[in-house]
Protein backbone atom coordinates (compact mmCIF):
# COMPACT_ATOMS: atom_id res chain seq x y z
CA UNK A 1 0.00 0.00 0.00
CA UNK A 2 1.49 3.08 -0.94
CA UNK A 3 -0.50 6.79 0.73
CA UNK A 4 -0.10 10.66 1.08
CA UNK A 5 -1.83 12.91 2.99
CA UNK A 6 -4.93 12.89 0.81
CA UNK A 7 -5.47 9.50 -0.44
CA UNK A 8 -4.89 5.64 0.57
CA UNK A 9 -4.29 3.26 -2.55
CA UNK A 10 -4.16 -0.83 -2.93
CA UNK A 11 -3.20 -3.53 -5.44
CA UNK A 12 -4.11 -6.80 -5.31
CA UNK A 13 -4.01 -9.32 -7.68
CA UNK A 14 -6.77 -11.58 -7.84
CA UNK A 15 -6.99 -14.94 -9.86
CA UNK A 16 -9.71 -14.50 -11.69
CA UNK A 17 -11.23 -12.45 -15.10
CA UNK A 18 -11.83 -8.62 -14.64
CA UNK A 19 -15.85 -9.73 -15.40
CA UNK A 20 -15.91 -11.88 -13.00
CA UNK A 21 -14.43 -9.90 -10.11
CA UNK A 22 -16.37 -7.01 -11.39
CA UNK A 23 -19.53 -8.03 -9.50
CA UNK A 24 -17.66 -7.81 -6.29
CA UNK A 25 -17.90 -4.30 -6.52
CA UNK A 26 -21.16 -3.58 -8.73
CA UNK A 27 -23.68 -5.93 -6.71
CA UNK A 28 -25.46 -5.66 -2.94
CA UNK A 29 -24.41 -9.66 -2.97
CA UNK A 30 -20.63 -8.79 -4.16
CA UNK A 31 -19.91 -6.54 -1.77
CA UNK A 32 -21.15 -9.31 0.75
CA UNK A 33 -19.44 -11.70 -0.60
CA UNK A 34 -16.00 -10.19 0.91
CA UNK A 35 -16.20 -7.13 2.68
CA UNK A 36 -19.66 -5.87 4.06
CA UNK A 37 -22.75 -7.97 6.57
CA UNK A 38 -25.41 -6.18 5.06
CA UNK A 39 -25.75 -3.94 1.78
CA UNK A 40 -28.07 -2.20 -1.08
CA UNK A 41 -25.67 -0.97 -4.03
CA UNK A 42 -28.05 0.09 -7.88
CA UNK A 43 -25.71 -0.44 -10.39
CA UNK A 44 -26.27 2.81 -11.88
CA UNK A 45 -24.50 6.29 -12.67
CA UNK A 46 -26.35 8.40 -9.98
CA UNK A 47 -27.59 5.01 -7.87
CA UNK A 48 -27.05 5.51 -4.22
CA UNK A 49 -25.49 2.99 -2.20
CA UNK A 50 -25.61 1.46 1.32
CA UNK A 51 -23.30 -0.77 3.19
CA UNK A 52 -23.28 -1.74 6.82
CA UNK A 53 -21.82 -3.89 9.23
CA UNK A 54 -23.10 -5.52 12.21
CA UNK A 55 -20.34 -3.58 14.33
CA UNK A 56 -22.65 -0.75 13.65
CA UNK A 57 -20.01 0.89 11.06
CA UNK A 58 -21.59 1.81 7.44
CA UNK A 59 -21.03 3.77 4.57
CA UNK A 60 -23.19 5.25 1.89
CA UNK A 61 -23.08 7.25 -1.40
CA UNK A 62 -23.27 7.59 -5.00
CA UNK A 63 -22.45 5.51 -8.04
CA UNK A 64 -20.60 8.24 -9.78
CA UNK A 65 -19.91 6.49 -12.80
CA UNK A 66 -19.03 2.05 -13.94
CA UNK A 67 -17.94 0.21 -16.81
CA UNK A 68 -17.95 -3.36 -16.75
CA UNK A 69 -14.90 -5.25 -16.28
CA UNK A 70 -13.10 -2.13 -16.13
CA UNK A 71 -14.12 0.52 -13.33
CA UNK A 72 -16.82 1.94 -10.56
CA UNK A 73 -16.25 4.86 -9.20
CA UNK A 74 -18.08 6.21 -5.42
CA UNK A 75 -18.76 9.21 -4.11
CA UNK A 76 -18.22 7.28 -0.54
CA UNK A 77 -19.09 9.09 3.12
CA UNK A 78 -18.11 6.61 6.04
CA UNK A 79 -19.59 6.94 9.69
CA UNK A 80 -18.02 9.76 11.30
CA UNK A 81 -16.36 11.31 8.41
CA UNK A 82 -16.19 14.94 8.20
CA UNK A 83 -17.38 14.86 4.54
CA UNK A 84 -17.38 12.93 1.74
CA UNK A 85 -14.40 11.32 -0.47
CA UNK A 86 -14.54 9.34 -3.35
CA UNK A 87 -13.67 5.36 -3.92
CA UNK A 88 -12.28 4.38 -7.35
CA UNK A 89 -11.48 0.64 -8.43
CA UNK A 90 -10.03 -0.37 -11.72
CA UNK A 91 -10.30 -3.68 -12.81
CA UNK A 92 -7.06 -4.43 -15.56
CA UNK A 93 -6.30 -8.00 -17.18
CA UNK A 94 -3.08 -9.47 -15.78
CA UNK A 95 -2.98 -13.07 -17.48
CA UNK A 96 -5.68 -15.47 -16.35
CA UNK A 97 -5.93 -12.71 -13.40
CA UNK A 98 -7.17 -9.26 -12.36
CA UNK A 99 -4.98 -6.28 -11.20
CA UNK A 100 -7.45 -4.72 -8.77
CA UNK A 101 -6.61 -1.48 -7.96
CA UNK A 102 -8.51 0.94 -5.15
CA UNK A 103 -7.68 4.25 -4.78
CA UNK A 104 -9.44 6.38 -1.74
CA UNK A 105 -9.24 9.85 -2.13
CA UNK A 106 -10.37 12.99 -0.82
CA UNK A 107 -9.36 13.16 2.51
CA UNK A 108 -8.07 16.72 4.26
CA UNK A 109 -6.28 17.13 7.07
CA UNK A 110 -7.15 17.31 10.97
CA UNK A 111 -7.72 14.55 13.27
CA UNK A 112 -10.96 13.47 12.71
CA UNK A 113 -9.63 13.22 8.65
CA UNK A 114 -6.47 11.18 10.01
CA UNK A 115 -9.07 8.94 12.07
CA UNK A 116 -11.36 8.49 9.21
CA UNK A 117 -8.19 7.67 6.64
CA UNK A 118 -7.08 5.22 9.13
CA UNK A 119 -10.33 3.69 9.52
CA UNK A 120 -10.55 3.35 5.76
CA UNK A 121 -6.93 1.90 5.21
CA UNK A 122 -7.44 -0.92 8.11
CA UNK A 123 -11.12 -2.01 6.68
CA UNK A 124 -9.79 -1.71 2.89
CA UNK A 125 -6.78 -3.81 3.70
CA UNK A 126 -8.50 -6.87 5.62
CA UNK A 127 -11.58 -6.35 3.13
CA UNK A 128 -8.99 -6.73 -0.36
CA UNK A 129 -7.51 -9.69 1.22
CA UNK A 130 -10.21 -11.26 1.47
CA UNK A 131 -11.55 -10.43 -1.94
CA UNK A 132 -8.27 -12.17 -2.80
CA UNK A 133 -9.08 -15.36 -0.73
CA UNK A 134 -12.74 -15.67 -2.49
CA UNK A 135 -11.47 -16.14 -5.67
CA UNK A 136 -8.41 -18.18 -4.78
CA UNK A 137 -10.01 -20.69 -2.44
CA UNK A 138 -12.83 -19.91 -1.64
CA UNK A 139 -12.53 -19.09 2.10
CA UNK A 140 -14.58 -16.05 3.45
CA UNK A 141 -12.10 -15.44 6.13
CA UNK A 142 -14.44 -13.50 8.26
CA UNK A 143 -15.53 -17.21 8.94
CA UNK A 144 -12.07 -19.32 9.30
CA UNK A 145 -10.94 -16.38 11.89
CA UNK A 146 -13.88 -16.43 14.10
CA UNK A 147 -14.25 -18.33 16.38
CA UNK A 148 -17.32 -20.32 16.99
CA UNK A 149 -19.68 -21.42 20.04
CA UNK A 150 -20.86 -24.89 18.51
CA UNK A 151 -24.24 -24.97 18.46
CA UNK A 152 -27.11 -25.30 16.53
CA UNK A 153 -29.83 -22.87 16.52
CA UNK A 154 -34.22 -23.17 16.58
CA UNK A 155 -37.22 -21.53 16.17
CA UNK A 156 -37.91 -19.20 19.13
CA UNK A 157 -40.88 -16.94 19.95
CA UNK A 158 -43.97 -16.49 22.30
CA UNK A 159 -45.46 -19.59 22.10
CA UNK A 160 -42.35 -21.89 21.98
CA UNK A 161 -41.21 -19.85 25.28
CA UNK A 162 -44.56 -20.87 26.72
CA UNK A 163 -43.82 -24.70 26.05
CA UNK A 164 -39.99 -25.12 27.19
CA UNK A 165 -40.55 -22.80 30.09
CA UNK A 166 -38.88 -19.87 29.94
CA UNK A 167 -39.99 -16.45 31.18
CA UNK A 168 -38.31 -14.28 28.58
CA UNK A 169 -39.24 -14.29 24.46
CA UNK A 170 -36.50 -12.66 23.14
CA UNK A 171 -33.20 -14.83 22.67
CA UNK A 172 -31.01 -17.59 20.72
CA UNK A 173 -32.93 -21.04 21.18
CA UNK A 174 -30.44 -24.11 20.78
CA UNK A 175 -31.40 -27.07 18.90
CA UNK A 176 -28.41 -28.81 19.84
CA UNK A 177 -24.89 -28.51 20.37
CA UNK A 178 -21.99 -29.86 18.32
CA UNK A 179 -19.70 -32.55 19.74
CA UNK A 180 -16.01 -31.59 21.68
CA UNK A 181 -16.84 -27.74 20.95
CA UNK A 182 -17.30 -25.22 23.28
CA UNK A 183 -20.97 -24.76 23.98
CA UNK A 184 -21.20 -28.71 24.60
CA UNK A 185 -18.12 -28.29 27.11
CA UNK A 186 -19.54 -26.05 29.13
CA UNK A 187 -22.47 -27.53 29.30
CA UNK A 188 -25.23 -26.00 27.14
CA UNK A 189 -27.84 -28.35 25.54
CA UNK A 190 -30.88 -28.13 23.29
CA UNK A 191 -33.34 -25.79 24.93
CA UNK A 192 -31.14 -23.44 26.54
CA UNK A 193 -32.27 -19.98 25.43
CA UNK A 194 -29.23 -17.82 25.60
CA UNK A 195 -30.23 -14.06 26.93
CA UNK A 196 -26.72 -12.12 27.01
CA UNK A 197 -22.91 -13.05 25.30
CA UNK A 198 -19.88 -11.67 26.78
CA UNK A 199 -21.79 -8.68 28.34
CA UNK A 200 -23.89 -7.76 25.44
CA UNK A 201 -27.44 -8.87 24.99
CA UNK A 202 -28.89 -11.51 22.62
CA UNK A 203 -32.26 -10.98 20.96
CA UNK A 204 -31.99 -12.85 18.18
CA UNK A 205 -29.25 -14.77 16.26
CA UNK A 206 -28.04 -11.44 14.25
CA UNK A 207 -26.76 -10.53 17.33
CA UNK A 208 -24.44 -13.40 17.83
CA UNK A 209 -21.94 -12.22 15.54
CA UNK A 210 -21.33 -8.72 16.33
CA UNK A 211 -20.07 -10.34 20.08
CA UNK A 212 -17.81 -13.36 18.23
CA UNK A 213 -16.25 -10.89 15.77
CA UNK A 214 -14.43 -9.09 19.03
CA UNK A 215 -13.12 -12.30 20.11
CA UNK A 216 -10.85 -15.35 18.85
CA UNK A 217 -10.49 -19.07 19.10
CA UNK A 218 -9.56 -19.40 22.77
CA UNK A 219 -10.85 -16.79 24.61
CA UNK A 220 -12.83 -17.34 27.22
CA UNK A 221 -16.64 -15.22 27.82
CA UNK A 222 -19.40 -14.94 29.76
CA UNK A 223 -22.82 -17.07 28.37
CA UNK A 224 -25.81 -16.10 30.28
CA UNK A 225 -29.26 -18.81 29.22
CA UNK A 226 -32.48 -19.91 30.45
CA UNK A 227 -32.93 -23.33 31.25
CA UNK A 228 -36.59 -23.78 31.51
CA UNK A 229 -37.38 -20.68 34.20
CA UNK A 230 -33.79 -20.93 35.94
CA UNK A 231 -31.28 -18.53 34.69
CA UNK A 232 -27.94 -19.49 34.46
CA UNK A 233 -24.12 -18.18 33.58
CA UNK A 234 -21.49 -20.39 32.53
CA UNK A 235 -17.79 -19.84 31.17
CA UNK A 236 -16.96 -21.08 28.01
CA UNK A 237 -13.96 -21.51 26.10
CA UNK A 238 -14.57 -20.53 22.34
CA UNK A 239 -13.48 -22.80 19.85
CA UNK A 240 -11.73 -22.81 16.26
CA UNK A 241 -13.20 -23.71 13.18
CA UNK A 242 -12.46 -26.95 11.78
CA UNK A 243 -13.49 -26.72 8.27
CA UNK A 244 -13.60 -29.36 5.91
CA UNK A 245 -12.88 -29.23 2.26
CA UNK A 246 -15.58 -28.41 0.04
CA UNK A 247 -15.76 -29.44 -3.57
CA UNK A 248 -15.90 -26.10 -5.36
CA UNK A 249 -16.71 -27.46 -8.73
CA UNK A 250 -20.59 -27.48 -8.90
CA UNK A 251 -21.03 -30.41 -10.66
CA UNK A 252 -18.94 -32.32 -7.79
CA UNK A 253 -20.60 -30.50 -4.74
CA UNK A 254 -23.88 -31.50 -6.34
CA UNK A 255 -22.86 -35.50 -6.17
CA UNK A 256 -22.10 -35.21 -2.92
CA UNK A 257 -25.37 -33.22 -2.10
CA UNK A 258 -26.78 -36.10 -3.75
CA UNK A 259 -25.32 -38.49 -1.34
CA UNK A 260 -26.41 -36.59 1.65
CA UNK A 261 -29.84 -36.28 0.27
CA UNK A 262 -30.56 -40.01 -0.78
CA UNK A 263 -29.23 -40.95 3.36
CA UNK A 264 -31.90 -38.22 4.74
CA UNK A 265 -34.27 -40.22 2.11
CA UNK A 266 -33.59 -43.78 3.62
CA UNK A 267 -33.96 -42.61 7.02
CA UNK A 268 -37.14 -40.55 6.76
CA UNK A 269 -38.72 -44.20 4.81
CA UNK A 270 -37.72 -45.94 7.66
CA UNK A 271 -39.22 -43.46 9.82
CA UNK A 272 -43.12 -43.45 8.73
CA UNK A 273 -43.02 -46.80 7.46
CA UNK A 274 -46.31 -48.19 8.32
CA UNK A 275 -47.41 -45.05 9.56
CA UNK A 276 -50.87 -44.38 7.78
CA UNK A 277 -52.45 -41.09 6.53
CA UNK A 278 -54.44 -40.81 9.93
CA UNK A 279 -51.54 -40.96 12.15
CA UNK A 280 -49.12 -38.68 9.69
CA UNK A 281 -52.20 -36.18 9.78
CA UNK A 282 -52.05 -35.79 14.01
CA UNK A 283 -51.38 -32.67 15.22
CA UNK A 284 -52.12 -30.21 17.79
CA UNK A 285 -51.87 -26.62 18.63
CA UNK A 286 -48.65 -26.83 19.60
CA UNK A 287 -46.87 -29.66 17.30
CA UNK A 288 -46.58 -29.93 13.76
CA UNK A 289 -47.64 -33.38 12.53
CA UNK A 290 -45.66 -36.14 10.28
CA UNK A 291 -46.74 -34.51 7.41
CA UNK A 292 -46.42 -30.67 8.33
CA UNK A 293 -42.75 -32.07 9.14
CA UNK A 294 -41.87 -33.35 6.05
CA UNK A 295 -43.67 -30.22 4.59
CA UNK A 296 -41.62 -27.99 5.96
CA UNK A 297 -38.29 -30.03 5.08
CA UNK A 298 -40.35 -29.30 1.17
CA UNK A 299 -40.59 -26.22 1.55
CA UNK A 300 -37.36 -25.39 2.67
CA UNK A 301 -35.68 -27.22 0.01
CA UNK A 302 -37.70 -25.56 -2.99
CA UNK A 303 -36.56 -21.93 -1.26
CA UNK A 304 -33.30 -23.26 -2.43
CA UNK A 305 -33.97 -23.35 -5.93
CA UNK A 306 -35.01 -19.60 -5.64
CA UNK A 307 -32.05 -18.96 -3.64
CA UNK A 308 -29.63 -20.42 -6.15
CA UNK A 309 -31.31 -18.96 -8.91
CA UNK A 310 -30.50 -15.33 -7.02
CA UNK A 311 -26.64 -16.80 -6.61
CA UNK A 312 -26.59 -17.48 -10.31
CA UNK A 313 -27.55 -14.02 -11.06
CA UNK A 314 -25.11 -12.12 -9.14
CA UNK A 315 -29.07 -11.41 -6.86
CA UNK A 316 -29.04 -12.79 -3.43
CA UNK A 317 -31.14 -10.29 -1.57
CA UNK A 318 -30.61 -9.15 2.03
CA UNK A 319 -32.99 -10.78 4.43
CA UNK A 320 -33.95 -9.64 7.47
CA UNK A 321 -33.97 -11.84 10.77
CA UNK A 322 -37.15 -11.37 11.33
CA UNK A 323 -38.56 -14.64 10.08
CA UNK A 324 -40.51 -17.46 11.62
CA UNK A 325 -41.80 -20.97 10.16
CA UNK A 326 -45.47 -20.39 9.34
CA UNK A 327 -48.02 -23.09 9.37
CA UNK A 328 -49.88 -22.15 6.55
CA UNK A 329 -47.35 -22.83 4.50
CA UNK A 330 -46.89 -25.71 5.27
CA UNK A 331 -50.84 -26.56 5.49
CA UNK A 332 -50.78 -25.18 1.76
CA UNK A 333 -48.22 -27.83 0.57
CA UNK A 334 -50.71 -30.24 1.87
CA UNK A 335 -53.22 -29.31 0.40
CA UNK A 336 -51.78 -29.65 -3.08
CA UNK A 337 -49.83 -32.93 -2.30
CA UNK A 338 -52.16 -34.55 0.55
CA UNK A 339 -50.70 -38.33 0.96
CA UNK A 340 -47.59 -39.27 2.91
CA UNK A 341 -46.21 -41.00 0.09
CA UNK A 342 -46.23 -37.92 -2.17
CA UNK A 343 -44.93 -36.10 0.86
CA UNK A 344 -41.76 -37.69 0.74
CA UNK A 345 -41.94 -38.16 -3.40
CA UNK A 346 -42.39 -34.68 -3.59
CA UNK A 347 -39.53 -33.63 -1.05
CA UNK A 348 -37.06 -36.26 -3.30
CA UNK A 349 -37.85 -34.29 -6.14
CA UNK A 350 -36.80 -30.76 -4.93
CA UNK A 351 -33.71 -32.58 -3.65
CA UNK A 352 -32.45 -33.65 -7.29
CA UNK A 353 -33.88 -30.33 -8.66
CA UNK A 354 -31.35 -28.74 -6.39
CA UNK A 355 -28.76 -31.16 -7.74
CA UNK A 356 -29.70 -30.65 -11.10
CA UNK A 357 -29.65 -27.01 -10.58
CA UNK A 358 -26.05 -26.94 -9.51
CA UNK A 359 -24.97 -29.00 -12.68
CA UNK A 360 -26.83 -26.27 -14.68
CA UNK A 361 -25.13 -23.87 -13.08
CA UNK A 362 -21.82 -24.76 -13.46
CA UNK A 363 -20.67 -22.23 -16.26
CA UNK A 364 -21.82 -19.74 -13.92
CA UNK A 365 -21.31 -20.80 -10.19
CA UNK A 366 -17.54 -22.07 -10.83
CA UNK A 367 -16.34 -18.92 -11.18
CA UNK A 368 -17.76 -17.91 -7.78
CA UNK A 369 -15.67 -20.06 -5.75
CA UNK A 370 -16.24 -17.80 -2.43
CA UNK A 371 -20.13 -18.70 -3.18
CA UNK A 372 -19.63 -22.56 -3.54
CA UNK A 373 -17.32 -22.56 -0.15
CA UNK A 374 -20.42 -20.80 1.79
CA UNK A 375 -23.03 -23.23 0.19
CA UNK A 376 -20.43 -26.33 1.66
CA UNK A 377 -20.42 -24.20 4.92
CA UNK A 378 -24.15 -24.57 5.41
CA UNK A 379 -25.16 -27.94 3.51
CA UNK A 380 -21.66 -30.03 3.75
CA UNK A 381 -20.15 -29.26 7.19
CA UNK A 382 -23.40 -30.73 9.01
CA UNK A 383 -24.88 -32.83 6.68
CA UNK A 384 -28.47 -32.94 7.18
CA UNK A 385 -28.45 -31.50 10.93
CA UNK A 386 -31.77 -29.59 10.30
CA UNK A 387 -33.31 -32.62 8.45
CA UNK A 388 -32.12 -35.07 11.02
CA UNK A 389 -33.82 -33.19 13.95
CA UNK A 390 -37.17 -33.34 12.27
CA UNK A 391 -36.63 -37.12 11.78
CA UNK A 392 -36.32 -37.75 15.12
CA UNK A 393 -39.53 -35.92 15.88
CA UNK A 394 -41.22 -37.86 13.42
CA UNK A 395 -40.29 -41.11 14.87
CA UNK A 396 -40.91 -39.58 18.61
CA UNK A 397 -44.52 -38.47 17.67
CA UNK A 398 -45.63 -41.39 15.60
CA UNK A 399 -44.08 -43.88 19.23
CA UNK A 400 -46.13 -41.35 21.23
CA UNK A 401 -49.20 -42.22 18.54
CA UNK A 402 -49.16 -45.19 18.54
CA UNK A 403 -48.56 -45.83 22.40
CA UNK A 404 -51.73 -44.00 23.40
CA UNK A 405 -53.04 -46.03 20.91
CA UNK A 406 -52.35 -49.17 22.67
CA UNK A 407 -53.73 -47.80 25.88
CA UNK A 408 -56.28 -49.67 26.79
CA UNK A 409 -59.86 -47.72 27.90
CA UNK A 410 -60.40 -46.90 31.27
CA UNK A 411 -63.80 -48.28 32.12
Amino acid sequence: MGSTNKEIKFERTVPAKPDDVYYAFSTSQGWRDWLVDASYFRAQPGGSFHLSWDTGWYASGTVEALERGKSVVLEWRGKDAPDTTKVTIELKPKGDHTQVTLTHSGFGEGEAWDASRASAASGWETGLENLQSIFDTGADLRVTRRPMLGVLGNDFNEKIATQIGVPVTEGYRLADVVAGMGAEKAGLQGDDVIVEMDGAPVRTWEDLGPALDRRQAGDEIEVVFYRGPEKNAVQMVLSGRTITDTPLDPAEFAQEYRKITKEVLEELRAAVEGASEAEADVSDDEAWSVKENIAHLIAGEEWYLFYLTELIVDGVAQYSGAWENRREQLRAVIRVTPTLEGLVQRLENAYEQTAGLLEEAAPVLSERKGVMWNLGLWWLQLPAAHEREHIEQIKKDLAKIRGAEAEPAVS
